[in-house]
This record gives structure tokens, sequence and C-alpha cells, in this order.
């Protein structure tokens, strides 16, 4: 009997920096890699995390890529239409080169992959990370496209899938994402605090992720004070770099954070898991729908308890979970921001008592190679064999 090929992936990642939808991809590699899919990695230039990918089993390459932005300008779109074909025939090429059976897209807003699939002839998997609300016509052309070229769209929730009405269950698979527990354990708590020379005894409350304007770290910046008058020494520590174009808003929300006592501005911070561990509630005040909140998974992992706005994913993963875990609250509500987190603090906080928590992982594993496999089914049946113009050159 023939041995069967090992599966062999091309996924295209956009950006090439630490953020959530590079970790998440991070996090599908790992599972593949189990499973035994051979995962290859095709993203604009060097990834800050390259050591991680290489852990993970993953061959990085490099296809210089434009990524599309809804504030850029007329040239920066010029520039993008004229670089568009080369990108594409890169990107199929190295698909054929590489004999893939797969090409995953990793996000809504990358336009390169479903073309490079087509040039190729491979199956094409749309992963849906994002809620568009930033234009209306960007929805309407990732709609038009999803419903055309994508042999199976991967929606990371159910808010996300609702954007996409018109495409079939069988093509459809809503894949939440998960933190690892090997990385994301209350047992690592400790070590933050030690680094920054924050009191073992001081309750700490912090938010993590790209630093941009609907992530409602004012938000969080207005409930400080709230918080300080009934707990003179809570700390509220922010962590994450702003999104590129973001840099000035950033720098404002810094200088408003360096003039409130009790915040501690951190920037990039090496080890997020040791930073959530350490906490004692974790805020994401986002003041427009999560898409998912991979975020809150990893606090949750860690063990540590989670005030969300009430919109998008967030409200997905804590529906189940009993109100010690999480709490829901209107966006843009300080107020109520505030005494979510007043609720959720323990009685006291120490190292001992943090490492002594358990971890939630809400969902069930995801199961990405069956989406995987379902496109590459559909394809076969559809086509009857699998080819490539570039097969051989």
């Amino acid at each position: 009997m023939m041995a069967t090929r090992t599966r062999r992936i091309l996924s295209i990642q956009p950006v090439a920096e630490r953020g959530g939808s590079d970790q998440a991809l991070l996090s599908m590699v790992r599972r593949l890699g189990r499973e035994g899919w051979e995962c290859h990695v095709a993203m604009p230039g060097p990834s800050p995390i390259a050591s991680e990918w290489s852990h993970a089993g993953a061959v990085v390459h490099s296809v210089p890529m434009r990524r599309i932005s809804g504030s850029a300008g007329r040239r920066h779109w010029a520039a993008y239409a004229l670089a568009w074909p080369a990108v594409v025939f890169r990107l199929a090429r190295l698909a054929c080169r590489l004999d893939v059976d797969v090409v995953h897209t990793n996000s809504l807003h990358s336009w390169y992959g479903w073309a490079a699939a087509a040039l190729a002839r491979r199956p094409h998997v749309w992963h849906a990370r994002e809620i568009v609300v930033q234009s209306g016509a960007a929805l309407r052309l990732e709609r038009f496209l999803v419903q055309h070229f994508a042999d199976q769209l991967i929606a990371g929730s159910v808010a996300i899938a609702s954007q996409f009405p018109e495409v079939r269950a069988s093509r459809l698979s809503v894949i939440t994402d998960e933190a690892d527990p090997d990385r994301f354990n209350p047992r690592y708590a400790g070590n933050f605090r030690t680094g920054q020379g924050i009191a073992d005894d001081v309750f700490l409350v912090g938010a993590a992720g790209r630093i941009d304007t609907w992530k409602g770290i004012e938000v969080l910046l207005d409930a400080v004070p709230i918080l300080r008058r009934r707990f003179c020494d809570l700390t509220v520590a922010v962590a994450g770099l702003p999104v590129r174009g973001k840099e000035r808003y950033a720098r404002g929300l810094e200088e408003k954070a360096v003039a409130t006592p009790g915040v501690r501005w951190l920037g990039s911070v090496g080890e997020i898991a040791g930073f959530m561990a350490d906490l004692d509630v974790f805020v994401l005040p986002s003041t427009e729908p999560e898409p998912f909140g991979l975020v809150v998974v990893e606090a949750l992992s860690s063990g540590v308890p989670v005030v969300a706005s009430a919109a998008g994913g967030p409200t997905e993963i804590l529906a189940d979970q009993p109100p010690t875990v999480g709490r829901l609250v209107p966006p843009g509500d300080a107020g109520a921001l505030a005494a979510a987190v007043a609720d959720l603090l323990p009685a006291g906080t120490s190292t001992v008592a943090r490492r002594s928590r358990t971890g939630v992982h809400p969902g069930p594993p995801p199961d990405y190679a069956s989406a995987l496999e379902a496109a590459i089914r559909a394809r076969t049946t559809a086509a009857g064999h699998v080819t490539s113009a570039f097969r051989h050159r």
C-alpha cells in the first residue's frame, strides 16, 4: 500500500510583527505540526518571533508584501496595486515549488492569497480574524472575494462569521483560538512583579495588546482614579506597542498614563505569559467589537479573571463562565469598568495565592485540520485533480 504523503500548508501572514494574528497563527502551526502537517509561512520580512516559529516547526519564507490600511493615502494604494501582480506571482510560485496541498490566508485584510491559490491551482482557505467596521466598501469587497475565491472560510468567532451570511454552512468553520496551557499558566506568577519592582501584596490590574484607537485604553485610564479611591495602592499596567500609523495617538495615551497616579506604561513586554500570571484582573476595554479576544483566553488560562467590553468575541468566550471568572461591561463606560474590576479583585493577593489559581480553558480544542481537509476535498471533487502551471519549472 502506498504511504500517504505528509500534508503541506502555506500560510500567508500579511505582517511581520508581534501581534494577535501572528500569535494565533503560531498556535495553529503548533497544533498542525503535532498532527503531522508540514507548515510553511510567507511573511513580508524578518519576524520578531523567529525563534518561536522555528521551535514550532514552521519554515518561514520572506515575500515582500504591502499591507492594506484604511488610513493610507492614494500613493500607498497606487503602490499596492502596482506591486500586487508580482507579489501574487511570487506566492503562487512558492506554493508550487513547495508542492503544498492548501494555501491559507491568515487575515481577511490580505488580498494576495486568493489570487495566488487560483494561479497555483491549489485549494484556498481564508481565515477571517476581523470584524470590519472601518469601511463598508472593504467589507463588501471581502465578502465577494470570500464567496468566490475561498474553498473554505475559517471564522475566528461567531461574531466574525455573521459578516458572511451568504457562505454556505458546508464551507464555513467557526474555530476559536486557544492559549497554550504550558505557556499561560498560574505557576509563572512572581517573576514579572519582581522585575518591575511591584510589591507582592499590591493589587495589579493589566491590559495587553496592540495600542489602537478602538482598544479603549483611555477608558481604562479614566477608570483608574475611581478604583484608587477605594484601593489606594492599586496599580494598573498597560503592555503593548502601537499599531503602525498610530504612534502619535499612543504617545498621547502614554502622556496621560504617566500623569495618572498608579499607572505603569510598559510598552513591549518580553514574556507576556509572566505578565498575565502576575495580574489580579485582566481588562479588555475595547470601544468597538473585538473579533475574538485571544488575550482574554490567555488571561483565563493563567487563572486571571477578566473584565471585557460586551461586544464581539468576548461575549462568546465568557458566555458560559461564572461571574467570578469574567464580567462584561458596556463599551466606553469607565464607571462600569471600575465597578466590575473592584468586584473581581480578591480579598488579598500574593505570589502563593496567584500560583494556586486554576486556569480556565473555554471552548473545545481547535480543529484546523478538518477545515483544511474539507477545502482539499472540495477542490479535488470539483476539479478531479490538482495541477499547476508552475510545476516542474
